[in-house]
């Protein structure tokens, strides 16, 4: 499984907001500025067949509108698209749109092969419904709820924005390799940080790489050097 950070940063940072293609057919959360990341890194946006929402605040959400339109308007692709996310995810895509002043609810359905799975509780998705196995878990985001992180192949955990709680210890108990919110040095009921990371690392003995990294928390990172937290660009490429 080939996984590439498109983004590590949180919001109000000079990198890119937290993102990450998996196989170059599936990515979770889609914020601001996704699109223009993947053509300036040569990547394929018309490949991605499913899309990941860890929850509903515009930097997982917002380029999701423009993607979609780059998609079916430019490329002209015909295939459907899946998003998987929270509740209200397919309210929130045709807000977004109608937001944007771009096509109306009739017109996505009319000209875009969209489909939409809003999970409940902790769900497993088959393998029929999509490529992989993938578990969403729920996490705790502050007043953001319903908020998850997903467990894709038994290989790959991503926590979403999330306070450390059961969620997250789930994700990376169950993972070879955990993509973790990691924003601060000390987290909050929002966000988790490097004293929570300290703490998985020790529990579970895992590796485990930041994002949605504030530019001074990736700083005090890289001067730390932490064994098994890993922070790297917007761009890095592994395979599990």
């Amino acid at each position: 499984m080939k996984v590439d950070l498109i983004g590590t940063g949180a919001i109000y940072t000079k990198y890119n907001s937290a993102c990450t293609l998996i196989n170059d057919d599936m990515i979770v959360d889609m914020p601001n500025g996704t699109l223009k990341q993947l053509l300036k890194k040569n990547y394929y946006p018309e490949k991605i067949k499913t899309i990941l929402i860890t929850h509903m605040h515009g930097d997982h959400v917002a380029d999701i509108p423009f993607f979609l339109k780059y998609v079916y308007q430019i490329k002209k692709i015909s295939n459907e698209i899946l998003i998987i996310g929270p509740n209200g995810i397919q309210d929130k895509v045709i807000d977004l749109f109608q937001t944007y002043k771009f096509e109306d609810k009739q017109e996505i359905i009319d000209t875009m092969n969209i489909k939409f799975m809003e999970l409940n509780e902790n769900d497993i998705l088959l393998p029929n419904l999509v490529d992989y196995d993938i578990k969403g878990i729920l996490v705790s985001h502050g007043k953001e709820k319903p908020a998850y992180g997903y467990v894709i192949n038994d290989l790959l955990g991503i926590t979403g924005d999330s306070a450390i709680c059961d969620g997250v210890e789930e994700i990376v108990q169950n993972s070879k390799i955990t993509i973790a919110d990691s924003s601060f040095m000390e987290g909050d009921s929002s966000h988790m940080g490097v004293d929570n990371l300290n703490y998985l690392i020790s529990k579970y003995n895992k590796s485990i790489i930041a994002t949605h990294l504030r530019d001074s928390t990736r700083e005090s990172l890289k001067n730390l050097k932490i064994p098994n937290i890993i922070v790297e660009e917007d761009g890095y490429t592994f395979e599990l």
